[in-house]
């Protein structure tokens, strides 16, 4: 190899190695690059745009879901695109789930809906990308493409290529702060060819594995102060990194965990934190424009006296359909309607079925008593309002998971009205999770606010465990658990429960499957999962229709005298 050739060679492998983070010189690599005479790396082309019709199963109205922008082998990377109802020019949020292998592919709601909907509410235009988590390097390289993507398209998109946020949450904020040194480094080396980098950079409770340093940019990093796996030292270290000139701020959330969906109401101050500091470097966004959609209805109130709301998705078509009312999980004190649940929205609406995915109150302002009275309360206006809804109220299940699953399970037991229930991986027997009510952070110091376990304590965790409930007059039941799963002994014991009282139920099993939908769609091996249950859904609504119809068909006679 000559002599230029071979320096050449080396400055890409010391370009390769900054830009995975490995060090401080990633604009002295670029610099350095140039000033030898070797070309800089080009930027990606600026592709053909195909854009497809607004609207679907979305956590957001009228969005685009599915925009191709890169082909990876097989594999067609994506992202989704809501923009607002008016004309006005608005910066832009891209938002970065976590999470390991290839799991950030498919799923770009899962993790990040509650952050997603509050910048859509403070009038940001949202995109939700996938990218691949098997390496930096492959992270790296698909949103680079995303960006030049959102830059060649930006009319089209409606889109300011100069005015991005860019948000990434646990190990998508380790990526969010390495795309922005490389596009800031490859920028400053080169030529407007190259994206943008955003204008600013929020990071949400990220693990810091291999970012570069120093902090060159906008940069404001959330985390919890409860956060076990990551200390928040760890982000006021990252911070420590800034350049001189650039601004690093560290949000510390009191008493926070680590993944940023699991954090509780008190603690959900930290998004209106975020969106202001946001505004201090990108400009206030104009008042949200909530585009209109006619099969996504945001934010509808069901209980007004405890100021309740669901999401509903109907599909096209004059019905009845279908219908599922979805209660999310989070340990009965996080989460909300677009927390947890969101894997399964498209699923079911691509069978026709539709979908409401509601909120209820939360631990410790409430008991477990009150969430399933709310749970109940959304099941009643589903039904009271089915007409309008244009959905069959013969045909209405109630799905759950962790502990929702626990909620709907106990409904269950209760014989609640509905054509079936579906239970994702829930806890079944509070007794034995009880704890020592001496903990506020015990099962039955949380979910019932007993100080003590009495005669009296034990009674209610018993009456409020599915598994000491188990009958034949329960409504069809469908357990779903990966074996991997903590809760997996649970679920079998209530299975035997089940079958032991001649209940009607089924089980899907996932093999080594973990705990939590989100993560279901990474192995081969359980990606069928959402198939399985619109399956069963779609079967036990229509053995419930036509029960239904053959009791409208032949009414009972009256008793004689």
């Amino acid at each position: 190899m000559t002599g230029w050739r071979a320096r050449c060679a080396a400055g890409r492998v010391r370009l390769r190695r900054a830009a995975r983070g490995a060090g401080p010189g990633l604009a002295a690599a670029v610099a350095l690059h140039a000033v030898s005479g070797c070309a800089l790396p080009g930027p990606p082309s600026c592709g053909p745009l195909n854009l497809p019709a607004r609207g679907g199963p979305h956590i957001l109205p009228a969005t685009y879901i599915g925009v191709p922008y890169a082909e990876r082998g097989s594999r067609t990377l994506a992202f989704d695109l809501f923009v607002h109802g008016d004309d006005v020019a608005r910066p832009t949020a891209v938002i970065l789930r976590g999470g390991n292998g290839e799991t950030t592919v498919g799923e770009r709601t899962a993790f990040v809906g509650q952050v997603a909907e509050a910048l859509a509410d403070a009038g940001y235009q949202v995109v939700l990308p996938d990218y691949r988590a098997s390496s930096a390097r492959a992270a790296q390289d698909d949103l680079v493409d995303l960006f030049q993507t959102l830059r060649c398209h930006a009319s089209t998109l409606r889109v300011d290529p100069q005015r991005v946020a860019l948000v990434g949450e646990h190990s998508g904020g380790d990526a969010a702060l390495r795309l922005t040194a490389y596009l800031g480094a490859l920028r400053r080396g080169r030529t407007a060819q190259w994206p943008a980098p955003p204008l600013a950079t929020v990071v949400l409770a990220a693990t810091y594995d291999d970012v570069p340093a120093p902090i060159a940019a906008p940069t404001l990093l959330v985390h919890g102060t409860s956060d076990s796996e990551v200390p928040p030292a760890r982000a006021h270290a990252v911070c420590a990194t800034a350049a001189d000139g650039a601004t690093c701020d560290v949000i510390e959330v009191a008493g926070a965990s680590h993944r940023v969906e699991n954090w509780w109401p008190s603690q959900w101050g930290y998004k209106a934190q975020v969106v202001d500091w946001l505004a201090a470097r990108l400009g206030t966004p104009p008042p949200a424009a909530w585009p209109d959609d006619p099969n996504l209805h945001k934010r509808v109130v069901f209980d007004d006296a405890h100021g309740l709301s669901l999401d509903a998705w109907i599909p096209e078509g004059g019905g009845p359909f279908p219908a599922v009312v979805i209660a999310h999980g989070g340990g009965w004190e996080a989460g909300d309607r677009v927390t947890y649940v969101t894997p399964l929205f498209a699923p079911l609406a691509a069978r026709g079925i539709a979908w409401f995915s509601i909120d209820y109150r939360l631990t410790p302002e409430v008991t477990v008593a009150e969430q399933v009275a709310d749970v109940e309360r959304a099941m009643a206006f589903v039904r009271r309002e089915a007409s309008s809804f244009r959905v069959d109220p013969a045909r209405l299940v109630l799905a759950g998971e962790s502990a929702s699953g626990h909620l709907v399970a106990h409904l269950a037991t209760r014989g609640i009205d509905a054509a079936g229930v579906v239970s994702f991986y829930g806890v079944y027997d509070l007794a034995s999770m009880a704890g020592d009510p001496a903990s506020p952070r015990s099962l039955a110091r949380r979910l019932f606010g007993f100080t003590a376990l009495d005669a009296q304590a034990r009674q209610t965790l018993r009456a409020y465990s599915p598994v000491a409930n188990a009958s034949a007059a329960m409504p069809p039941v469908l357990l779903v658990t990966g074996t991997a799963d903590g809760l997996w002994p649970q679920a079998q014991a209530f299975d035997a429960a089940l079958a032991a009282a001649g209940a009607r139920y089924d089980s899907i099993v996932l093999p080594d499957a973990p705990h939590g939908m989100e993560r279901w769609n990474a192995d081969p091996r359980w990606r069928d999962w959402a198939a399985r249950v619109a399956d069963w859904i779609l079967r036990v609504t229509a053995e419930a229709s036509d029960a239904s119809g053959d009791a409208a068909r032949h009414p009972r006679e009256s008793s004689r005298p």
